[in-house]
């Protein structure tokens, strides 16, 4: 079953240079949890484990994907989008959203390729003692048993879990070498402004945390110019205390024969205990020769 959603953009939905990747996978994101309250019939809120503590559909793998005819930049304000939401579940553990979305006006005939695409997958859990200690669990009461199997071998799960061991997610393959030694980058959480109503650090504000770290990358190399998504992989393994310190480490990378293309690898890592909390890869375009 496809689900439908429409979003006119405004102030709270772009910056400067229009349509903005955090604040696009917020209303997102909200689309795909609304998706999943509507299959079983309940907001998630309402789900608990048989103990009754809160149970949180928390993110562990994105992915965002963006055609060079269609960057994120070129969605402004007043344009209507239209977000096409389908599910699948995997024994009631995990869910998989893939979203396809483009202006209401051309949606309908735009073949999937062809238009932005998002990939959400989600794992139940619920705080042990804190943000840093979280449980999966299997919320009671609440069937998935309406959705598509998600398959075990299309379970995101096995990217994240490679990905904890190796450090990649997979979009450096041939032709893309590191381009400089690492860069570090120091974040405060703000407990206000980078929390959600579940009290955990929000999934769509680490990627506000790796964008800053790319800028002060930028500044520090001297290395100038306007840079826009393409292709974004991201993979959660824990979360943060909204007093932490985080320190994203930047590896920037090249692609042979394409210096329109960056590329940057963030490791997300609590200060604290350098637990690590999140890995993301990122390919943008490049304005060559500004």
């Amino acid at each position: 079953m496809v689900r439908h959603f429409d979003l006119t953009l405004g102030l709270p939905h772009t910056n400067r240079r229009g349509l903005w990747e955090p604040l696009l996978l917020m209303h997102a994101g909200h689309f795909h949890w609304q998706t999943i309250a509507a299959t079983i019939g309940r907001p998630l809120s309402s789900l608990v484990t048989r103990d009754g503590s809160a149970v949180y559909a928390a993110f562990y793998f994105l992915e965002t994907v963006f055609p060079d005819h269609l960057p994120i930049e070129s969605y402004g304000l007043d344009d209507t989008l239209r977000f096409a939401v389908t599910l699948r579940a995997f024994k009631n553990l995990t869910m998989e959203g893939q979203l396809r979305f483009d202006r209401a006006s051309t949606t309908p005939s735009a073949p999937p390729a062809a238009v932005p695409y998002l990939r959400f997958a989600n794992i139940f859990i619920t705080p042990k003692a804190s943000n840093r200690e979280l449980k999966i669990v299997a919320p009671i009461d609440a069937d998935f048993s309406s959705l598509p199997v998600l398959p075990n071998d299309e379970n995101p799960y096995h990217l994240t879990r490679a990905a904890r061991a190796d450090g990649s997610l997979g979009l450096f393959a041939s032709g893309w070498t590191p381009a400089a030694a690492g860069f570090d980058y120091y974040y405060d959480i703000d407990g206000d402004r980078d929390t959600n109503g579940a009290g955990l650090v929000y999934f769509a504000n680490y990627i506000t945390f790796a964008e800053a770290a790319e800028r002060a990358w930028a500044r520090a190399t001297g290395t100038a110019g306007e840079r826009s998504i393409r292709h974004r992989r991201m993979a959660y393994y824990g979360n943060a205390e909204p007093d932490d310190r985080i320190r994203i480490r930047v590896a920037p990378f090249t692609c042979a024969g394409r210096p329109d293309r960056f590329g940057a690898r963030f490791t997300i890592e609590r200060e604290t205990d350098r637990q690590l909390i999140c890995i993301s890869e990122v390919v943008k375009a490049v304005a060559v020769g500004r």
